[in-house]
């Protein structure tokens, strides 16, 4: 069966658009587009009917008729017959050409305020069309056709793509534009930024992130002074401040390579972190530049360095790397009783590439998982400062809990500084002092 043998099969059983004729056929035939090639399937048949007047052809010219082809039906007005009024397309209910249109101009101001290079189209349909669509290919065994999704898609971003002078982009787009053409209505999902760094942190009192009240869970009430957080501060709201203000954009979420306690300070060469910038309307900006803002705006809490731009690949690697990075920690580690040289020695020689087992500390299990988890400590270097007071070095993997390593947690940590010495411990004062991170090591 010839293509037009089968569009006259499909016309017979059912009224369709040139676009969604077309559509069944687009493989067949490049170069055009589906209206065009829809139109001519019609006007071909047409012809080849119009010098035929048996019943079976006028018969077949009234369905070309009622399908909307001008050239069938003045054919039967030259005979004298007057044709039946047009149907609706049983596919698109004759939305397609009128949709496209109405959901371009309803796109076109929503994204005026976003800087992109790089878009992509999504279309959203009823079910109904879907399914009429399925019928009508597996009815007439159609092979060589065009989805209605990616026809829309495709209508729609040819012409926000020349309009905008934009790039289609079907991997990575800036801004993916989600329609409903029946409804003309879009909803723009904005690829955020992914800015790599290292943060250093110098003061006790400061969370990484965000940290809501724990009584009223961010919405805000007498505790909290109505503010809806437990810590007015953290590294995270300095860091995105500068970048929010740059970009516009409308959140900033920090991604560390692991958290230190809020009252650790991180120093050394800092944490590396990716911020994500959520929703910007500006992407063209100056890292260096908003580094050095950022530095001026946490002065004295925070500041960040080796600004680059990342990804989300990188961000997911980073976090899933942090627990497997060895990292440095300076400990003021107390003791009840007088320590000996000996002791400090023996914790020395004792915890060198020295496994450990930690359950969940008591401090944490009411927001952590309650599980046994494997660590090493490769080295503790110690100097005396008093008879009670010692500052340890201590490197170990990511992810172990140090004041737990010091003080044994009630056994929860073993081996710990106070099982070995056999005297109670505890962590005055800690520090980060270095943490590994072979994605940037420069």
């Amino acid at each position: 069966m010839t293509m037009y043998e089968k569009a006259m099969k499909i016309l017979e059983s059912y009224s369709i658009c040139d676009f969604c004729l077309g559509r069944q056929f687009s493989n067949v035939s490049t170069g055009t587009t589906n209206k065009h090639r829809g139109s001519v399937i019609k006007d071909f048949l047409a012809l080849s009917l119009s010098n035929n007047a048996t019943e079976n052809s006028l018969s077949k010219l009234q369905i070309l008729s009622k399908s909307d082809n001008k050239l069938a039906r003045n054919t039967l007005k030259k005979k004298g017959i007057i044709s039946k009024s047009s149907k609706e397309c049983y596919i698109c209910q004759n939305t397609l050409a009128e949709k496209t249109e109405n959901i371009f101009q309803t796109i076109l101001p929503e994204v005026e305020n976003y800087e992109f290079e790089t878009f992509l189209i999504g279309t959203s349909l009823p079910k109904e069309f879907l399914e009429r669509e399925r019928i009508l290919k597996e009815e007439f065994d159609l092979t060589q056709t065009e989805y209605l999704k990616q026809e829309f898609n495709r209508l729609i971003g040819g012409k926000v793509g020349e309009q905008l002078s934009k790039e289609t982009d079907f991997q990575s787009p800036e801004i993916v534009i989600e329609t409903s053409p029946l409804t003309s209505t879009i909803n723009l999902k904005i690829k955020p930024l992914y800015i790599y760094g290292r943060y250093r942190k110098y003061i006790r009192t400061l969370p990484q992130t965000r940290w809501p009240c724990w009584k009223c869970k961010g919405r805000g009430c007498e505790e909290c002074n109505h503010t809806g957080k437990k810590y007015q501060e953290s590294v995270e709201e300095l860091a995105e401040y500068e970048a929010l203000r740059i970009t516009n954009g409308f959140k900033g979420v920090l991604h560390g390579a692991g958290r230190e306690d809020i009252d650790a300070l991180m120093l050394g060469t800092g944490r590396p972190f990716v911020l994500e910038i959520i929703d910007p309307k500006v992407r063209t900006i100056d890292l260096q530049e908003l580094e050095k803002n950022t530095n001026q705006y946490g002065k004295g809490k925070i500041d960040v360095s080796k600004y680059r731009w990342s990804s989300k690949n990188e961000l997911r690697d980073l976090k899933s790397a942090a627990e497997r990075t060895k990292k440095k920690y300076k400990a003021l580690v107390v003791f009840e009783n007088v320590i000996s040289e000996e002791k400090i020695i023996e914790i020395e020689e004792f915890f060198q590439n020295r496994p450990i087992d930690q359950r969940t500390p008591q401090r944490v299990s009411h927001r952590r998982a309650d599980l046994i988890r494997k660590k090493i400590t490769f080295s503790i270097k110690c100097t005396r400062i008093d008879e009670t007071h010692i500052e340890a070095v201590i490197t170990c993997d990511g992810g172990c809990y140090v004041k737990e390593l010091i003080s044994g947690d009630n056994d929860r940590t073993k081996p710990s500084i106070a099982e070995i010495t056999g005297i109670k411990a505890k962590c005055k004062e800690l520090d980060v002092i270095e943490i590994q991170d072979d994605s940037n090591k420069a």
